[in-house]
């Protein structure tokens, strides 16, 4: 039940003791509607003030039912009205409770542990304009990214409530960066079964745990030490490589971004090569690889590359180029 009105319940609860309770005193000692109402008040509070003068022995009776009654009742129809005022404020301040925003996401990233890594990925998906919300448990970390101004709840991604509470049904993808493989694994099979469409993309400390989550239904598994050291590597042995793989990393701060876009088969560039399309000389964006629909994979495409519908371009553009591209190539504005 929503917590508001459950609160509206216990307000009606107490109302009704206390009602019941300056009318019942009223009738049986005579005393007017105030008194009554304010013996009814000193007997639920138990300050021991004592009873209204001249009670016949029903009115007695009464008192003793109210006294046993009421007391409990009123006692935690207080309670849940403070904890509703007190309580739940705090939670909700703290990012425990769910964020009002959520129910009007569609089509976002679930991003799921805001650690070293979790924050950096945060940190691009804001960048980049993506719309995402993180699940966190540490209290310290929910605040931070809160200000930073990022939608964020607290939950564990263990219980199924916390995935259906940030939305999973209606997500795009999932983004896990826990540190334990096993609770990568297991937040990744609960996923699958709310959200059989849903992408997962999840962090793997070795080989073997990689392979568990890619049978657990991931699309991909980023084994980080290994690229890590592979970086290291690359430094060490090709230096103008990593040098320029450094640059793509950073092609966000020179205004300079890459995508993957879907080609629409009714986009006016299906059918035109490579060449033919505006994508070079009107927006001056390199087609880096095609995905072609069956899986195929051709890198550096030829200018007599015919583009067809269901091709997945990889684009390295300026970033104010790329919605215009989206709009060029998605057509409908899916893609």
């Amino acid at each position: 039940m929503d917590p508001a009105r459950k609160n509206m319940h216990w307000v009606m609860l107490l109302s009704a003791i206390l009602a019941g309770g300056t009318i019942g005193i009223r009738y049986f000692s005579g005393e007017g509607w105030i008194d009554s109402l304010f013996y009814t008040i000193v007997t639920l509070s138990t300050v021991g003030y004592g009873a209204p003068p001249g009670l016949s022995p029903g009115g007695k009776v009464f008192v003793i039912i109210l006294i046993i009654i009421g007391i409990s009742v009123a006692g935690l129809a207080i309670g849940e009205i403070s904890r509703f005022f007190v309580v739940e404020k705090m939670l909700s301040a703290m990012g425990k409770r769910r964020d009002s925003r959520v129910k009007d996401l569609k089509d976002h990233w679930i991003l799921v542990g805001l650690g070293r890594v979790g924050m950096e990925v945060a940190r691009h998906l804001d960048s980049d304009g993506i719309p995402f919300m993180a699940l966190e448990v540490a209290d310290r970390k929910v605040a931070m990214a809160r200000e930073k101004g990022w939608l964020v709840q607290q939950g564990d991604v263990r219980q199924e409530e916390s995935l259906e509470n940030a939305g999973i049904k209606k997500a795009r993808g999932l983004i896990l960066t826990l540190s334990d493989d096993s609770d990568n694994v297991y937040a990744t099979l609960t996923a699958k079964a709310l959200n059989p469409s849903i992408r997962v993309i999840a962090r793997a400390n070795d080989p073997q745990s990689a392979k568990l989550l890619l049978r657990a239904g991931a699309e991909r598994a980023m084994n980080l030490a290994d690229a890590e050291a592979a970086a290291i590597a690359r430094a060490s042995v090709n230096p103008a490589v990593a040098d320029f793989l450094e640059m793509v990393n950073i092609s966000r701060d020179l205004g300079l971004n890459f995508s993957a876009v879907v080609v629409n088969p009714e986009s006016s560039v299906a059918g035109m090569t490579l060449a033919e399309a505006p994508l070079r000389f009107e927006y001056n964006a390199m087609v880096i690889a095609i995905k072609k629909e069956g899986g195929s994979m051709i890198y550096n495409p030829p200018g007599s590359e015919v583009l067809e519908g269901g091709d997945e371009l990889i684009l390295f553009a300026e970033m104010s180029k790329m919605e215009e591209l989206r709009s060029l190539l998605c057509k409908s504005g899916e893609c």
